[in-house]
C-alpha cells in the first residue's frame, strides 16, 4: 500500500503562486476595464477590443521589464508580482484617451505596448 504524505499548513508552490498572481491580475484588469469586458493581448485584438471599444489604453506598463503579452506568457513570479503591484497601486492603469490619442495609437501603439513580438503581431493577426 502506498504511503500518502500530507503537508500541514502547506506553503503554496512556485507554480501555485504564479497561478494565484495571474488570477489576481486578471481580476484587477477586468474590474478596472469593465466587468463584462475581456482583455485582449495581441496587438490587433487589444486595439480592436479594448482601445477602440472603450477608448482607453493601459499606461504605466513596465515595458523594459515585462513585455506586453498574455499573462500566461509572463515567464516568472517576480515579473507577475511587479505587474500586480503596479495595478494595485495605480502606477499601471487604464486611462481614457482623446480622439487624437486614439488615432496615434492606431498609427503606432509601440510607445504604450512595445514593439511587435511576432510576425503575427506585426501583420496585425489575432
Amino acid at each position: 500500500m502506498a504511503q500518502i504524505t500530507f503537508r500541514i499548513n502547506p506553503k503554496p508552490t512556485y507554480s501555485e503562486r504564479m497561478t494565484e498572481a495571474r488570477s489576481e491580475l486578471r481580476r484587477l484588469i477586468k474590474e478596472q476595464l469593465c466587468d463584462t469586458a475581456t482583455m485582449s493581448w495581441s496587438r490587433r485584438a487589444y486595439i480592436k477590443n479594448v482601445v477602440t471599444r472603450y477608448r482607453v489604453r493601459i499606461e504605466g506598463w513596465p515595458l523594459s521589464e515585462v513585455p506586453f503579452v498574455n499573462l500566461s506568457d509572463v515567464p516568472n513570479l517576480g515579473k507577475l508580482e511587479l505587474l500586480l503591484q503596479g495595478w494595485k497601486d495605480g502606477t499601471i492603469r487604464f486611462r481614457q484617451i482623446t480622439e487624437e490619442q486614439y488615432l496615434a495609437m492606431l498609427h503606432d501603439p509601440t510607445p504604450w505596448i512595445g514593439p511587435a513580438t511576432s510576425a503575427a503581431d506585426a501583420e496585425g493577426e489575432d
